[in-house]
């Protein structure tokens, strides 16, 4: 399931703007990233997103938490996806009092297939997950052992908060599996709690997940040479555990619920929202859980606020979007060619982050380079970039980098 496009109408702080997240020239951008200056709409375009996937629902997915519409005369949400091979055309042009989009047709109820009783989503293949920087704040306890719920696997996908006991659930449940004499429960269990202990590796400095110890339903954490609970864990440690496992939990749900081959769980194609990840996250990991994500789930399609140029600046060929205020309103503006693929110290003097790393002389060409790109005068871009390779040729390979993906892309 991919999202391709979306068209905002008097939505939040947006007039008229559209955002084609797939292209022609790119059919398969792994992160779209959405950016900005405070104020200027980018978690609006996520509950646009979230708003009109919801749909008119039973209440178990969940609904927005906010009135997003600027004109409740005159809106519209509308969205085009891909989904098993069939393509859809969601819009909403009304809203309920609790805050939920009026789908125009029957398409959002066979989308979800919720055909076969209440909360089930038998012969949906795909998953679908809302992050934010919120936190469950309940206690990680788990009195006795519980079987995991495949059928309502996208209950409460858009919410934006993991529950700390269905996450235990999940890694209790895969530990247990593991020493089932039934041979398929117990390959699964291998294969599930080996994952859980990537993630865990991915998640934790110098650290790793030991055991779950039985007598309490806890497991145990060895980080900087320490043994430690996984609720004494900070909420930066527990941030991309917590998220990737509940993943983890959905794409098992897809494989348990439509008998699917164990090697291809997690091959399973889906769309993950992310909000302003960078609040729990030192730059270290800015860097680098992006990239994390996409180890271990490579077929998702993450679509990502953020205010972190690390995080910018840490995936290839990804798709950015930036918005910008114009007094009363905001506008969507596609510049992926100012900052996809692009340096640190360049993403950095960009407008959206106005911090300067370079000296008089390299500003002014990166400024002019930057104004050759907006005005789509290529051979100045070029003669440019000549001109700061020259200056210093081994900084500036890059641009050579740059032609080489497109050459291959195309």
């Amino acid at each position: 399931m991919k999202i391709k496009n979306l068209s905002l109408k008097n939505i939040g702080p947006f007039l008229d703007d559209h955002l084609d997240f797939i292209t022609d020239e790119n059919q398969n951008p792994p992160v779209i990233i959405i950016t900005g200056e405070n104020g200027t709409g980018k978690t609006i375009v996520l509950d646009a997103i979230r708003g009109i996937l919801l749909g008119t629902n039973d209440g178990h997915r969940g609904s927005l938490q906010r009135n997003i519409i600027r004109d409740e005369n005159d809106f519209q949400i509308k969205s085009n996806l891909d989904f098993n091979n069939s393509n859809y055309t969601l819009i909403s042009e009304e809203i309920d009092d609790f805050n939920k989009f009026q789908i125009k047709s029957d398409e959002i109820k066979s989308f979800y297939n919720v055909s076969n009783g209440f909360g089930g989503y038998e012969g949906n293949i795909w998953v679908a997950s809302y992050w934010t920087s919120k936190t469950d704040n309940s206690k990680f306890k788990l009195d006795s052992l519980v079987s995991w719920n495949s059928k309502g696997y996208l209950n409460g996908a858009f919410t934006g908060v993991q529950s700390n006991v269905e996450v235990l659930k999940l890694i209790t449940a895969f530990d247990y599996y593991r020493s089932s004499d039934n041979p398929k429960e117990k390959e699964e269990g291998e294969f599930l709690y080996s994952i859980i202990k990537k993630i865990f590796k991915l998640g934790l400095f110098d650290g790793e997940l030991k055991y779950v110890e039985r007598k309490t339903n806890m497991p145990i954490v060895s980080q900087n040479g320490f043994d430690v609970s996984l609720d004494k864990l900070s909420s930066g440690n527990l941030y991309l555990i917590q998220r990737m496992i509940s993943l983890l939990g959905q794409m098992y749900s897809v494989y348990e619920l439509n008998n699917l081959k164990l090697e291809e769980l997690l091959l399973t194609p889906g769309l993950l929202l992310i909000d302003e990840a960078e609040n729990h996250l030192h730059p270290k990991w800015q860097k680098t859980f992006l990239n994390s994500i996409l180890d271990i789930f490579p077929n998702l399609q993450i679509i990502i606020t953020t205010h972190s140029p690390f995080i910018v600046s840490s995936v290839e060929n990804a798709k950015v979007f930036v918005c910008k205020s114009m007094k009363d309103h905001s506008i969507i503006v596609d510049e992926t060619d100012l900052y996809s693929n692009k340096p640190i110290e360049e993403i950095l003097q960009s407008e959206v982050f106005s911090t300067n790393p370079f000296n008089a002389e390299i500003s002014e060409l990166m400024n002019k380079r930057k104004i050759a790109i907006e005005s789509k005068d290529f051979v100045r871009k070029e003669e440019i970039e000549e001109k700061l390779k020259a200056i210093n040729p081994e900084y500036f390979s890059y641009f050579d980098i740059d032609k080489l993906i497109k050459s291959i892309s195309k």
